[in-house]
C-alpha cells in the first residue's frame, strides 16, 4: 500500500506528464495501483499522457510490483541492517512458497538473477525488432519497458493499441509470449530445476504439477483460440492463449471477441500464473489440485499426482481460494453493475475478472468506468495481487481451543 501510495502521488506530478496532459489523482492511483499490481489496466493512454520520467517510474512501479512485497522488504531490511533475520527469511520463503530449508540469500539471489537475466535476453530480442522502426536510443528505452512489463505480467504498453500493429511481427509476439509464460512459471520452479541440472536432485511435484499444467493451459487455448477467433493465424491464437494468463497485452481486438473468446479468455485469466511468480490469477496449482481432488472424490479415493498423495490440507486450500475468488468477483461485478450500468454484464464481468486475476485485458470499457466503479477495481486488483490468504492470516486472530463436535454428515448435490 505504502509503494502504491508513493506511486500515486509521483505519477500525480506535473512532471510525470506530457505537455498539456493533466492526470487526475484517482486515475493516478488507478495506474499506481494497477503496477504494483502488475495488472495492466488503465483508464488513460499511458503513450500519449505520460512523459518519458512519468513512464520510467510506471516500469519501476511494475518492476517492485512483480518482484514482490517479500523480496523488497527483505532488501530493504538487509541494506538497512547489513544482516537477515529469521522473521525477515520466513516471509520471503512463505510468500514465494519455498522450502524453509532454503537459505534466505540464494532464495533471495535466486529471484533477483532470474529476473534481470530473463528481462536482459527478452530487451535484446525486441531491440532486433524495435530497431528498425525507431531510434537507437528510443528502440533501447521501448525494449527494456516492454520486457519488464512483459516478464511482470504487468501489460502496460507504450503504443496506445498494445501489440496490435506487431501482430504480424513474430519476433515481438514469441518474445512478448515467452516472457510472459517465464515469468508466470514463479521463482521457486526455476529454482527446483537448477538443482536438478547441478546436484542431480529430483524434480519436485509441485514443478511438475505447474509445468504440465501451463502447457495443457497454452496448448489447449491456443487450439481453441484459432477455432473460435475468425481470421486469427496460429502465432495470434497462441499469443492470446499466453497473454490472458495474467498478462494483458493483446494482438487481438478484445471489443470484438465472438461470445466463446469472452468465456474462454475469463477462464484463462481466473486460473491465472502460478505460486511465487509474478502472475495473479487463483494459480495452475489451485486449479489442478481441485480438478484432481474432484474426480478423485468421485471414485472415492485420496487425490494422487505424480505418484504422489495431495495432502488434504493443500486440497481444502485450493476449494478455499477458488470459492473465495468466485464470490469476491460476483460481488465486485455486481457492484459495478450497480454504478455503471451502461455496460453489458460481460463486460463487466471480463474487467472484474481481468483486475482480480492481475491480468489487464480490457474489452475497453475502463476509461469509461466511473470513480466508484474504479476504487471497486482498484481494491480487486490489491486483493487478487496481495492474496486473500495473506490479508486473512494478517488479521485473524487464531483461538486455540480444546473443544470437539459431534461429527454430522451434511447432505450435498
Amino acid at each position: 500500500m505504502l509503494i502504491i501510495a508513493i506511486g500515486a502521488v509521483l505519477l500525480y506530478l506535473p512532471i510525470s506528464h506530457q505537455e498539456g496532459v493533466e492526470l487526475s489523482f484517482l486515475d493516478s492511483l488507478f495506474v499506481s495501483t494497477s503496477a504494483v499490481c502488475v495488472t495492466g489496466l488503465t483508464p488513460v493512454d499511458i503513450s500519449k499522457t505520460l512523459s518519458d520520467f512519468g513512464s520510467f517510474i510506471l516500469m519501476l512501479l511494475i518492476q517492485l510490483g512483480g518482484l514482490g512485497y517479500a523480496v523488497i522488504a527483505v532488501i530493504i531490511i538487509m541494506i538497512a541492517s547489513g544482516k537477515i533475520d529469521a522473521s525477515s527469511g520466513n516471509l520471503l520463503r512463505d510468500s514465494l512458497g519455498a522450502d524453509h530449508k532454503i537459505g534466505t540469500k540464494k532464495l533471495l539471489a535466486l529471484a533477483l538473477s532470474v529476473t534481470g537475466i530473463i528481462e536482459a535476453l527478452g530487451a535484446i530480442m525486441l531491440f532486433s525488432s524495435f530497431s528498425e522502426h525507431y531510434s537507437l536510443g528510443r528502440a533501447v528505452y521501448l525494449s527494456v519497458f516492454h520486457s519488464v512489463s512483459a516478464f511482470n505480467n504487468a501489460g502496460f504498453d507504450l503504443f496506445s493499441d498494445s501489440l496490435m500493429k506487431w501482430n504480424q511481427d513474430p519476433v515481438v509476439l514469441i518474445t512478448i509470449a515467452l516472457l510472459i509464460a517465464f515469468g508466470g512459471l514463479g521463482f521457486i520452479l526455476y529454482g527446483d530445476l537448477i538443482d536438478h541440472v547441478k546436484n542431480k536432485k529430483k524434480i519436485s511435484v509441485h514443478t511438475k504439477i505447474v509445468l504440465s499444467t501451463t502447457v495443457f493451459l497454452i496448448i489447449s487455448g491456443t487450439v481453441l483460440f484459432k477455432i473460435i477467433l475468425p481470421g486469427v493465424d496460429w502465432k495470434n491464437a497462441f499469443f492470446q492463449s499466453v497473454t490472458t494468463r495474467t498478462a494483458g497485452y493483446f494482438s487481438y481486438d478484445q471489443s470484438s471477441l465472438p461470445p466463446a473468446g469472452v468465456v474462454l479468455t475469463i477462464i484463462l485469466m481466473f486460473i491465472g500464473a502460478s505460486p511465487g511468480s509474478t502472475g495473479g490469477g487463483v494459480k495452475t496449482t489451485s486449479f489442478f489440485t481441485a480438478v484432481k481432488a474432484s474426480f478423485f472424490l468421485l471414485l472415492g479415493r485420496s487425490p494422487v499426482a505424480f505418484k504422489r498423495e495431495i495432502s488434504s490440507e493443500s486440497v481444502l486450500k485450493a476449494f478455499f481460494v477458488i470459492i473465495i475468488s468466485v464470490l469476491l468477483v460476483a460481488i465486485a461485478a455486481f457492484l459495478i453493475s450497480i454504478t455503471d450500468p451502461e455496460f453489458t454484464s460481460d463486460q463487466i464481468l471480463y474487467e472484474t475478472v481481468s483486475a482480480y486475476a492481475t491480468v489487464g485485458l480490457t474489452m475497453g470499457i475502463t476509461p469509461y468506468v466511473s470513480p466508484a466503479g474504479k476504487i471497486i477495481l482498484i481494491i480487486m486488483m490489491y486483493l487478487g495481487r496481495v492474496g486473500f490468504m495473506t490479508i486473512i492470516s494478517a488479521f485473524a486472530r487464531r483461538r486455540i481451543s480444546g473443544a470437539r463436535y459431534i461429527e454430522e454428515k451434511v447432505i450435498i448435490g
